[in-house]
């Protein structure tokens, strides 16, 4: 697999999956966002996104559907092995570019402690 794809398995999909990241783990909240994560048991890295209609249109949420899996795409390999991550964006979300996005990912990874720091 190439080091940057960003495949099927890299996804959250089933409600299952969705329903155990929120039993078993643990919320995170910032200025932008809200992230549930939770240890998986493989080594695949899975994002699961969120987004209402209190965020704005159709254009607005698949824009930022586009912007959140990009960022998790180019910075996953920043993350613990097997994190589940589910993120939702808030109302009024003011991220507009992929440089927010990446910044606003930075900081929930830091508060919620899910770097690879090899611990």
């Amino acid at each position: 697999m190439k080091q940057f794809a960003f495949s099927r398995a890299s996804r959250l999909r089933l409600k299952k999956e969705f329903e155990a990241v929120f039993d078993a783990g643990r919320k995170t909240v910032t200025r932008d966002l809200v992230a549930w994560h939770s240890p998986g048991g493989d080594k695949e890295k899975k994002i699961g996104l969120m987004v209402s209609k209190k965020t704005g249109g159709a254009v607005k949420r698949n824009r930022l559907k586009r912007l959140l899996r990009e960022a998790f795409r180019l910075d996953r390999r920043e993350l613990k092995e097997g994190t589940r991550l589910i993120i939702y964006p808030k109302a009024g979300c003011a991220l507009e570019n992929l440089g927010q996005t990446r910044a606003a990912l930075d900081t929930l990874r830091l508060r919620a402690r899910l770097n690879d720091d090899g611990k």
